[in-house]
């Protein structure tokens, strides 16, 4: 598709006064699409004059407020509000505009809506994405589908830049290596300097703000947590570094995946092959305390092998097909960068959810004690304290209650494991008293954690 036309104007030159005389025009040749014109125009600046104007707001007005917001049966009415857009634009000089009000994909939304709201918000996505104007996410930064102030503000400025480029010519859509162009464009307006806080950046001021959200979320529910989570939140600014001696932590996830190579069979009943699991048990990569002289006979007599299969495949570094598991391009990466799945086991060390809830409720405690030995018995119990005060719940027999100490342990004890294996977590002592620590190496991957969601995007307001 040919690239957009630039405006011969541009909004921020616009006045009051050029709007009115535009309106006056459309109006000598026809009163009700002047009428119509006006409601275009206040719709997309809500009262603030031209400078508001912008190619992703007249976008984000086609492509979702028109067919999502308006409350009429009237056929064809999506095409008409487009065409009168179309028009106020000619008059004002935003021919840029104009065109994306006439453009093929405009059409092809609207008809996507007038089929279905699924297919029209598919047809709406792809269309965003293929503009060029919709900020892309980046390897270290992922915009949350629930933005703050600062997160919001930082995506309009990346979308001006985008725009900015397109007008141009520095950004064409479509053309050689585009997309690595804007995630570029992305990521320098990203770091660009913040126009009120001194010293930071739009990308400093989001992760500033994500972490205040997270603190102020654990503050209105629980005393305690917020308490933790304020003491922590300032070692969670900027980037953790990772362990030293990280090849060898990450060894028995880098090597399992050498030894698996781009496939394996496996079973009918979805295994790995037996020969491929007594090979692995003879060169193993860890240290297994419950090794056993015995030749396994399934993958399930290797426990460890079990678990990390099981934790690559949700990493999305081993995906099942059919009868096979096949490495993918992110486990081939990770088999020879230790920082990469270090990377990887920060993001993925445990299900979204419960599960992540609990391992993370568990770092900050730890964290908070300074890594020294806490009984399982304690930690449970204040985990369990935490979910019910932060309104987690679970369904017991058809009734709803708070999460039991139960809960917490099952979900606790898998993602635990894979800490230890690593080097990052210890559990000691006998059955009857058993206790979890943090080594040196440990701190900083649960800090690394924690970073991950309280900095991360958000997907929801709280």
């Amino acid at each position: 598709m040919p690239p957009m036309a630039p405006n011969r104007r541009q909004p921020w030159d616009l006045t009051d006064d050029d709007v009115s005389a535009a309106i006056a025009r459309i109006s000598k040749h026809d009163e009700e699409l002047a009428r119509e014109a006006q409601h275009v125009y206040d719709t997309l600046t809500w009262g603030e004059g031209p400078g508001q104007l912008r190619r992703a707001g007249v976008q984000d007005w086609l492509w979702y407020r028109v067919p999502t917001k308006y409350m009429t049966d009237e056929a064809g009415y999506m095409g008409r509000l487009a065409d009168t857009a179309a028009v106020l634009f000619d008059e004002l000089g935003l021919d840029g505009y104009a065109e994306v009000c006439r453009d093929e994909r405009t059409a092809a939304v609207h008809a996507a809506f007038d089929r279905s709201d699924a297919e029209g918000l598919e047809a709406m996505r792809k269309a965003r994405d293929a503009s060029g104007i919709e900020p892309p996410d980046l390897d270290d930064f992922v915009w949350g589908q629930t933005m703050g102030m600062e997160e919001a503000t930082a995506h309009a400025t990346v979308e001006d830049a985008l725009e900015t480029a397109l007008d141009s010519g520095d950004l064409v859509v479509g053309g050689r290596a585009w997309r690595a162009r804007q995630r570029a464009i992305t990521a320098a307006a990203l770091d660009g300097r913040h126009p009120i806080e001194p010293g930071q950046s739009w990308r400093t001021a989001v992760v500033t703000e994500r972490i205040g959200d997270w603190v102020r979320n654990g503050s209105m529910r629980s005393d305690r947590v917020g308490r933790r989570r304020a003491d922590i939140a300032n070692r969670l600014l900027h980037p953790i570094d990772p362990p030293p001696n990280l090849t060898e932590h990450m060894a028995p996830a880098t090597r399992l995946l050498d030894l698996l190579g781009d496939h394996q069979p496996l079973t009918q009943a979805g295994y790995l092959n037996r020969a491929f699991v007594v090979r692995v048990h003879e060169q193993r990569p860890w240290e297994d305390p419950l090794r056993t002289r015995r030749t396994p006979r399934s993958e399930t007599d290797e426990i460890v092998l079990h678990r990390l299969r099981g934790w690559l495949e949700c990493a999305g570094a081993l995906r099942k097909r059919g009868k096979v598991l096949r490495r993918t391009e992110r486990g081939t990466a990770m088999t020879n960068d230790p920082l990469l799945a270090w990377a990887t086991l920060i993001h993925s060390v445990a299900p979204e959810g419960w599960d992540r809830f609990v391992i993370d409720d568990a770092a900050e405690i730890l964290i908070e004690r300074g890594g020294a030995p806490v009984a399982t018995g304690d930690l449970f119990d204040e985990i369990a304290t935490d979910a019910a005060d932060l309104g987690w719940r679970t369904t017991d027999g058809g009734a709803q209650r708070a999460p039991s100490v139960d809960d917490v342990r099952r979900a606790f004890h898998n993602s635990w494991a894979l800490l230890d294996l690593f080097g990052f977590a210890s559990e000691h002592g006998d059955w009857r008293d058993r206790a979890v620590s943090v080594p040196p190496a440990g701190e900083s991957t649960l800090l690394a954690m924690l970073r991950a969601g309280a900095a991360g995007p958000k997907s929801r307001p709280w």
